[in-house]
């Protein structure tokens, strides 16, 4: 009977340096899983000089084999997972594929600030509560061309990926910048396998919400040549992902306090968001290796590709009137209820106004806008790498790297709003999703009223406003690195390392503001209705929103909103929207603009170049202490920073546009002062740091382990914070109006003057966040797919990212004032706290059919003390309002105190599934919602997934995979006072999706 590697194992004697059970194991899984080339040379160098015949373990048992030893054998603290492993479940992205790690949770809307669009897939990885976290393709710089540090993990498709190694503590050979932990993302290469390997897996994903499928492919073809001058390797891998979903969202509007009971907080209505995702993956890798005749050198070429694409449109219904915020009041012949703290929870509410600039009466329904919104992102990342591993004797190995970076990122971001006017309904009461009714604006109560249908007549809707934003990013990076390795024999000292490594890193962004501008209005000389004009709309549904029983509208929830092909055609929508056009003065396109440059005028295009230079030196050691094997790591990393960074002050735009607009009787000096002037400048930046490191493993007995992690490590600042900009703008303004025009008409200023000035600043002198790591683990494998481990972790971190303020006179035009300037500074201290459990095992001893069943468990708890929330908003070119944070004492941003994943594993007779569970609990969103400008809280909630696979062949397979099949409502909160009451804010509701897969290798 062949014997398996692990069995056979059983029968060895272990030696000195090889006593721990399972590193044989390790060595063969990792090469059979294809994870890294030096591994899999090492286990097929074994198995020649040992002769074992190894049968490969294959399926979830394999993958989990694979994922083990990877962590049992690590230098240091982490967690990992194959690329199988993240093909075995529905996981469309690299993001949503370590969300089931322990310790790792992520997010599910389009940006942290913005938490009125859900995300479906995530879009931010958060790593032991902290957002810091660095980003690696095969242990090099990865990033995309945002503002940010790091990759977008979304963006990037599993099916490229051999493995994913997320490290929690450094070596001192690691690049720096990764206090939450480091991501590697490990690419397949042909030396990886033994011979020429084709596989190729396609899929159909529908979902049920959207009621629409995708299709998903990806092809791999790896070959190895023998040949007179040494070993030849070629390696190509396609991916191509598509998905389409939706998110439907029911929002309570900012609860205002009301001016006829002050007692009394009322919403502003209800926002109604109907939203369609497509989203496009395409991924290439590509590598060319040789190896020498003498296996002493090892040359790898490779070219990795990913771009993404996604497209979302949303139609929504939100309130826009500030004339009678609150003043919002229950129809005639009802009333509101309210909790015991004076909070709405039920009613129909109406409104009264002084004057209403439309013509509507005092008491009527409340505008809304009916908004149609697009916006296109598209990220693309080319990483060119060359390798050199030079092995001319046991003792020494050189290894040499070099990488080039480009990397870019677009984005068309465009809103045309029209608007209406409606009564509300709201039932906030009890769990669950709420009710909300939309009514004829005059319904009051009457006995006699009629339905009607308000809302798809074109006569009661008008054109409004119209915004475009655009962003147009690149980046690039050359990237160099030497290493040397001295090994000792029979010494307590295994080897020495010395390295050294150069960047220099380039990036260009180009973000305009979010340019809103009127098309008509009632105050913009008068209103354009749909009826009056041939500009395009369309009727849209909102029948089966969030999946029934929550809308339910006079005529039937049909609307009209701006015609989506027209809000598409960005390049024709002045054109389009001419005929709804009030006046000259109101919405043009951002390249109209004054100045401009294309879509860009020029404080809104910054670059910065950072250059980083590293040396370290790291002693390994191997050796027995009281007969229990031990192996450590003592290291020493220097680092420099030089950034150079371009930017400009910005003055206020206080130019009259119009014979209406307030700037007209603006104080004389002000005016002056605000003549939308700017000036370039330019700011030089230096750091450096000597980072320690510690890792210490020994071995108790041969199935258990205890490991000690210490390290300092630095979190390099966002480049949108290192921004060299001051802007400048005013606040506070008071104005004065006529006394003698009558009540009820028209008011007219006559006076206005700003209190204050402040400003938003970038800080090109930001310094990075300072860490000390700590991690003692306790790590128990019994078994070649079981295990129990346990960490406790600490982070003692100083010089966060924060928003601070500073008090500087500025001269303009002849004119001084002082300005309040708020920007990114170093300030604060804190701590993160926890511990991480972890358990996996397939229970073989059970009889018959039930010996496939395995479970796989994880749980992190989170503690913080003492951190600041940053109030920072590194994606925007304008964030003079981040740091306005309304309350004070708020947990750090991101962090769950609790995260958990479990797993129900099944393996036999060809058969391999799982059901997956990933939860984390609740956690502040964002510190300022962009909308409310309140924090934004996400309620505890979990997904449920599951996988079924059925092995047809050897070489294929069929499976069904779900995702969301719980259905699950993803709710936020918002904190009303500074006493940390919430009320709910928002009801998510998104696809369930379901894919049909085939696979093949040969």
């Amino acid at each position: 009977m062949k014997k398996t590697l692990y069995q056979q194992k059983q029968q060895e004697n272990v030696t000195k340096h090889n006593a721990f059970k399972y590193s044989l194991i390790a060595l063969a899984i990792i090469g059979l899983s294809s994870v890294s080339a030096n591994a899999a040379d090492e286990t097929n160098k074994k198995a020649k000089e040992e002769a074992i015949e190894v049968i490969e373990v294959k399926g979830q048992r394999g993958n989990l084999i694979s994922a083990q030893n990877m962590k049992m054998n690590a230098d240091t603290v982490m967690d990992a997972i194959s690329a199988a492993d993240m093909g075995s479940m529905p996981d469309r992205s690299v993001l949503e594929a370590i969300s089931r790690m322990p310790g790792v949770a992520i997010e599910r809307f389009a940006a942290a600030d913005d938490p009125d669009h859900f995300g479906v897939e995530g879009g931010g990885v958060v790593v032991r509560g902290l957002t810091h976290v660095r980003s690696e393709f095969n242990g090099r710089d990865a990033f995309s061309a945002d503002s940010g540090r790091g990759l977008g993990f979304q963006d990037i498709s599993p099916e490229l990926m051999g493995s994913v190694e997320v490290f929690k503590n450094q070596t001192a050979d690691m690049i720096e910048g990764g206090i939450a932990g480091t991501v590697n993302l490990n690419t397949r290469k042909a030396f990886d396998a033994d011979g020429r390997v084709f596989s190729f897996s396609a899929d159909v994903t529908y979902t049920d919400l959207r009621e629409e499928t995708a299709p998903t492919f990806s092809v791999l073809y790896s070959d190895i040549w023998a040949t007179d001058v040494g070993r030849f390797g070629f390696l190509a891998n396609f991916s191509h992902s598509e998905i389409k979903v939706e998110s439907n969202g029911v929002q309570a509007g900012k609860y205002e306090q009301q001016e006829w009971d002050n007692s009394k907080y009322v919403p502003q209505s209800a926002r109604l968001s109907k939203k369609q995702d497509d989203k496009e993956r395409d991924g290439f890798a590509t590598s060319l290796q040789w190896e020498n005749t003498a296996k002493t050198i090892v040359l790898t070429g490779e070219f990795i590709r990913s771009q993404a694409t996604l497209a979302w449109n949303e139609n929504a219904i939100e309130m826009d009137d500030g004339d009678s915020k609150v003043n919002l009041k229950p129809v005639d012949g009802t009333s509101f209820d309210f909790d015991d703290n004076g909070t709405f929870e039920n009613g129909i509410i109406t409104s009264e106004a002084g004057w209403r600039g439309d013509g509507s009466p005092q008491r009527y329904g409340m505008q809304h806008t009916m908004v149609t919104r697009v916006r296109n992102e598209e990220s693309i990342v080319n990483d060119y790498s060359f390798n050199a591993k030079f092995t001319p004797n046991d003792s020494l190995a050189i290894n040499f790297d070099v990488q080039y970076i480009y990397a870019t990122m677009a984005i068309e971001d465009v809103s045309v709003m029209g608007a209406t006017r409606a009564v509300v309904g709201m039932d906030l009461r009890g769990s669950g999703l709420p009710k909300i009714s939309l009514l004829h604006p005059a319904y009051d109560g009457q006995a006699d009223h009629t339905p009607g249908t308000p809302f798809t007549d074109p006569s009661t809707n008008f054109w409004r406003s119209a915004m475009d934003h655009i962003s147009d990013n690149e980046g690039e990076e050359f990237a160099t690195r030497l290493d040397i390795e001295y090994t000792f024999d029979n010494s307590i000292v295994k080897s020495i390392e010395l390295g050294a490594r150069y960047s220099n890193r380039q990036q260009t962004t180009r973000q305009s503001t979010y340019n809103w501008g009127v098309l008509s209005e009632a105050w913009a000389d008068h209103n354009i209705w749909y009826a009056d004009t041939d500009v395009p709309y369309d009727e849209v549904s909102f029948d089966n929103f969030a999946r029934g029983g929550v809308l339910n509208t006079e005529g039937g929830n049909t609307f009209l909103f701006p015609s989506l092909s027209m809000v598409q055609n960005y390049s024709g929508l002045n054109d389009a929207l001419a005929g709804a056009k009030a006046v000259a003065w109101g919405w043009n396109p951002l390249a109209d603009r004054d100045d401009a440059t294309g879509h860009f005028v020029g404080n809104e295009i910054n670059v910065t170049q950072e250059e980083s230079t590293a040396f370290y030196a790291k002693l390994n050691f191997e050796g027995d202490f009281s007969g229990m094997d031990y192996s450590a790591n003592i290291g020493l990393r220097y680092v420099r920073l030089d950034n150079t960074t371009d930017g400009f002050i910005s003055y206020p735009d206080d130019v009259p546009k119009n014979d209406k607009d307030i700037a007209n009787v603006l104080n004389a000096e002000q005016a002056a002062f605000g003549n939308n002037a700017s000036i370039v400048t330019q700011s030089i930046g230096q750091y450096t740091k000597v980072l320690p490191s510690v890792n210490f493993k020994l071995n108790l007995t041969d199935e258990l382990l205890v490991r000690f992690a210490f390290s300092e490590a630095i979190a390099l600042p966002s480049l949108g914070n290192l921004r060299n900009y001051v802007s400048i703008g005013g606040a506070d303004q008071r104005v004065t109006f006529d006394p003698n025009v009558p009540e009820g008409d028209e008011p007219v200023p006559i006076y206005a003057e700003y209190e204050r000035y402040t400003a938003s600043s970038g800080n090109p002198l930001l310094k990075p966040m300072e860490s000390y790591n700590y991690d003692l683990s306790l790590e128990w494998y019994f078994a070649e797919a079981g295990s129990l481990t346990s960490t406790l972790f600490y982070k003692d971190i100083s010089n966060y990212f924060v928003n601070g303020f500073t008090y500087n006179d500025y001269t303009n035009n002849g004119v001084t004032q002082e300005v309040e300037v708020a920007g990114a500074t170093n300030g604060g201290k804190g701590t993160i706290a926890g511990f991480e459990v972890s358990y996996q095992q397939f229970f073989d001893a059970l009889p018959g059919a039930f010996s496939g069943l395995g479970v796989q468990l994880n749980y992190t708890h989170i503690n913080e003390d003492g951190s600041p929330n940053s109030g920072l908003n590194n994606s925007s070119s304008d964030s003079d309002e981040a740091g306005d944070i309304a309350f004070t004492d708020l947990p750090l941003q991101g962090l769950s105190e609790q995260n958990a994943n479990a797993a129900l594993l099944y393996e036999k007779f060809g058969i391999s599934a799982r059901i997956a569970y990933n939860w984390r609990s609740d956690y502040l969103l964002t510190t300022r919602d962009v909308i409310t400008k309140l924090p934004i809280y996400n309620t505890a909630n979990g997904q449920l997934d599951a996988s079924i696979f059925w092995d047809v062949s050897d070489n294929w397979k069929i499976g069904m995979q779900g995702t969301n099949l719980n259905n699950n409502i993803t709710e936020t909160e918002m904190q009303v006072n500074q006493q940390g009451d919430k009320v709910t804010r928002s009801w998510f509701t998104n696809d369930r999706r379901y894919s049909l897969v085939v696979k093949a290798t040969f």
